[in-house]
């Protein structure tokens, strides 16, 4: 009976050993795998999650009410009753809004100096775009009624 149980107990063996050895391949091939994918991307998952921040910034909105103190075709200044003055940027986005209506792109040529405006925009890079410049006598619901329009 001895040859017949050392018969089996080497076959086991053998299996054992095959087992082993796929296990340490597969364990090489995984950890293998992962140092490229390491080394092809070069940069570190911080990094990259910074990177994404940074590109996904929001723009800060901002408003002000006052008097407005410059005008030219790209920006306008208003200042507050407070005395706090901010130029924005005018762009071909900008809605001009008057008593005479609304007028997208109209912002440069609709408002002059000295006239009482509110003002909402945003913060792009540091710099205040306005969205939206209105005369103050239709900023405060005076102006015309959305039936008669």
């Amino acid at each position: 009976m001895a040859p017949r149980h050392l018969k089996q107990d080497r076959s086991r063996s053998s299996v054992n050993t095959i087992v082993v050895v796929a296990s340490l391949a597969v364990a090489f091939v995984a950890i293998v795998a992962a140092l490229a994918v390491h080394v092809i991307d070069g940069s570190t998952p911080a990094a990259q999650q910074g990177a994404r921040v940074t590109a996904a910034a929001p723009q800060l909105p901002v408003s002000q009410e006052g008097r407005l103190v410059a005008v030219t075709a790209t920006s306008v200044t208003a200042e507050s009753t407070d005395g706090f003055a901010r130029t924005y940027a005018i762009t071909p986005e900008t809605n001009a809004i008057t008593a005479a209506g609304s007028a997208i792109g109209g912002a440069a040529t609709s408002f002059a100096v000295d006239d009482e405006v509110s003002i909402v925009g945003v913060v792009r890079d540091g710099k205040a775009v306005a969205t939206a410049v209105a005369h103050k006598q239709v900023s405060n619901l005076n102006g015309p009624p959305m039936d008669g329009v």
